[in-house]
């Protein structure tokens, strides 16, 4: 009995503290059951086309989803901090007419299979993002670029493509 009362307890007490925040500094956490927000839906649009319009090129484009959402307002914007998923694959070719792919098998390069099963499987990009809007709806992204801590640097989705230079 007391195994379940306890966490019902302790559900009661989250609800009860988070139903009593206030001020316009108050942050919002959303999960899949709650309704979005209009910030939310305007940063999940945005986020879809700019990982269409960036990756597109290279990519089939499968999923795309957003996790750990948090927004507060700050000095008047909003900021939304969370992570983003691109879930994508290759285009449909025969992976045995991919240059990589090519190489290794000439050269019995001994993950020449690996490579030519991973070709066509679905793989996925993680992202970890702040969002500012302002008041005329215009969205300024931010990425964490510290892996151990937080440290935000403005960005865009093309800083994440590789190119040769």
């Amino acid at each position: 009995m007391k195994k379940v009362v306890i966490p019902f307890m302790a559900m009661i007490l989250v609800f009860s503290l988070s139903s009593c925040q206030t001020g316009s500094d108050e942050k919002r956490s959303f999960t899949e059951e709650t309704n979005r927000s209009e910030s939310y839906n305007n940063v999940s649009a945005f986020m879809e086309e700019e990982s269409r319009k960036v990756f597109s090129p290279y990519y089939e484009l499968l999923d795309f989803a957003i996790s750990d959402y948090q927004e507060e307002i700050v000095e008047g914007n909003v900021e939304a901090s969370f992570w983003y998923k691109v879930i994508y694959k290759n285009f449909d070719k025969d992976p045995d007419t991919v240059g990589y792919i090519q190489e290794a098998k000439e050269k019995g390069d001994p993950h020449y299979q690996q490579l030519y099963d991973e070709y066509l499987q679905p793989k996925e990009m993680n992202f970890e993002w702040k969002a500012v809007i302002d008041a005329a709806d215009s969205i300024t992204l931010y990425a964490n670029v510290n892996p151990k801590g937080t440290t935000w640097e403005k960005a865009e989705m093309s800083d994440f493509i590789l190119t040769k230079e």
